[in-house]
């Protein structure tokens, strides 16, 4: 409309113009001048126009902006068309650099909880744990998501080939404090569970890049390379492939983080990484490696990755190795010493771990269904105590945990599955089931768990049941509400208070109704 306007402004004066100058009939030198100054005013005016349009037209041409370079399985060059204009969508993208953010919190209640943590990135343990034994009613944050800010970023070296960024941190919104769970741990040191407030192992660990922190090359062609800090492979599939998107409040691959690290929460991300994907036709295939690190040459992890998607269908396999894997724990009531006080007991594996996963999505339908296997093995090389782990240094270190005189190799399947129903454009329903199992890796005595107390090494059980309703108002702000049950059987409740016949108290389960809103930027 407004070249419309330009163009017929314009016209009319060059008329006007005209018909002035054939007005005079041109019958003296005099009228001859004026009739060649019109002209002359007449052209710049035209020249004038023609500029105006040629930038309302460079203005108004179609810009999407960066797509999100955390996001997983999607190429990013491939989500470009522009780099260097304004974004039009109100993101805070500029020159293909993107600030970004979001606050996750809401409010519920636990059936068996811990108190808050300032510390702990998810706040709540959200599942069954040791510590779960109170009613807890309060503020629940990071339910859905992590509250973060970062900065990513996408730069044009040549046609076709970007260079690429992400810089990202979180933190626990009612305390503004940037997520850490060693830290909660270490703060639990000398308590006794039932007295402990939420925490756990975690890979955020009060770095200032707990979430991503990497760079790279992007080709639409030869696919993405990047280092640094990074997203595990199965971490990735995880998010892509879980119904409720690895939440923490909804989800139970989510929060704990075995199913996402292939074993271990800490391996979820890891630094020092190069990580490589590409696509070819409806295929794809990636690759990661972690080098070494603290100087030991044998701590290192890598992985393999192959999917594809055809007509609304999507799958992939993984086969992760992380060799080295540290589980830390608080240390106990009245072990605590002016040594100790700042560290953490730890528990080293080589784990081994295959993951399949599939997605089918139908009209308003979407189905997940995941499934992992795990083996956790001694480590081929053993850690000292006093040895470095992320964030923390280890007091006692145990190195014979899955294959002694007293254990054999620890086996863990996972399975989940659920469905998301898109109700409307702006709202969805989802419901998605957990099921973890592990097997009887004790030998000798203890064979078969026939102690009173349950053990670590007995065979178990821990499944969890969630449901969720998300409304999004606008692209930036979403409420939701839904609640997660779960439930610990056998080994996966040692350490649990014991009641008469070696069973556990109810707090081996917890319920958590919740509502929320989130805003992301």
């Amino acid at each position: 409309m407004h070249r419309l306007i330009i163009s017929t402004a314009a016209i009319i004066s060059i008329v006007t113009s005209s018909a002035h100058a054939s007005e005079s009939q041109m019958s003296t030198p005099k009228a001859a001048k004026h009739h060649v100054g019109a002209k002359k005013v007449a052209m710049r005016h035209k020249r004038r126009v023609v500029a105006i349009e040629a930038a309302a037209s460079q203005a108004e041409a179609p810009y999407a902006p960066p797509a999100d370079l955390a996001a997983p399985l999607v190429p990013l060059a491939r989500a470009m068309n522009s780099i260097g204009l304004p974004a039009k969508d109100g993101s805070l993208t500029y020159h293909g650099i993107t600030m970004y953010g979001g606050v996750d919190l809401g409010v519920g209640y636990q059936s068996h909880g811990a108190p808050l943590s300032s510390v702990y990135g998810p706040g709540r343990n959200y599942t069954p744990n040791a510590a779960n034994s109170h009613t807890q009613v309060g503020l629940m944050p990071n339910s859905l998501s992590y509250s973060n800010f970062g900065v990513k970023g996408v730069e044009e070296i040549t046609p076709g080939l970007n260079f690429v960024f992400n810089l990202q941190t979180t933190f626990v919104p009612t305390s503004g404090v940037i997520s850490n769970g060693n830290k909660a741990q270490v703060l639990n040191n000398g308590v006794v569970a039932s007295s402990r407030t939420s925490g756990g192992d975690s890979s955020r660990n009060g770095q200032i890049d707990n979430g991503q922190a990497y760079g790279g090359f992007s080709s639409s062609t030869f696919g993405t390379l990047t280092f640094g800090r990074q997203n595990a492979l199965t971490l990735d599939a995880v998010i892509a492939y879980d119904p409720m998107s690895a939440s923490n409040a909804f989800s139970l691959i989510g929060f704990a983080g075995m199913t996402p690290g292939g074993g271990n929460t800490e391996d979820a991300r890891q630094g020092d990484a190069l990580k490589y994907r590409v696509n070819f036709g409806p295929f794809r295939a990636a690759g990661m490696y972690k080098f070494d690190e603290f100087g030991n040459s044998n701590r290192n992890a890598y992985a393999a990755q192959f999917g594809g998607e055809y007509q609304g269908f999507s799958a992939d396999v993984i086969y992760n190795v992380v060799k080295d894997s540290v589980t830390t724990s608080s240390i106990g009531a009245g072990l605590v010493t002016p040594t100790n006080v700042n560290q953490l007991n730890g528990t080293v594996s080589d784990n081994y771990a295959v993951m399949a996963v599939a997605s089918y999505k139908i009209d308003r339908f979407k189905f997940y269904a995941g499934f992992e296997n795990i083996r956790f093995e001694n480590p081929e090389n053993p850690l000292a105590n006093g040895s470095p782990a992320e964030g923390v240094q280890l007091a006692t270190v145990t190195n014979n945990a899955f294959g002694s005189a007293t254990t054999k190799n620890r086996i863990v399947n996972i399975f989940w599955g659920g469905v998301k129903y898109a109700f409307r454009d702006n709202i969805d329903l989802i419901g998605a089931y957990y099921h973890y199992n592990q097997n009887s890796y004790a030998v000798g005595a203890n064979a078969g768990c026939s102690s009173r107390l349950i053990s670590a090494t007995c065979s178990g059980t821990q499944d969890a049941g969630s449901v969720l309703i998300d409304y999004r108002f606008s692209k930036r702000f979403d409420v939701y509400a839904g609640a997660m049950y779960g439930v610990v059987h056998g080994g996966f409740a040692n350490g649990y208070a014991p009641v008469a016949n070696g069973t556990t108290g109810a707090a081996t389960n917890t319920i958590d109704p919740m509502v929320g809103a989130r805003f992301q930027f």
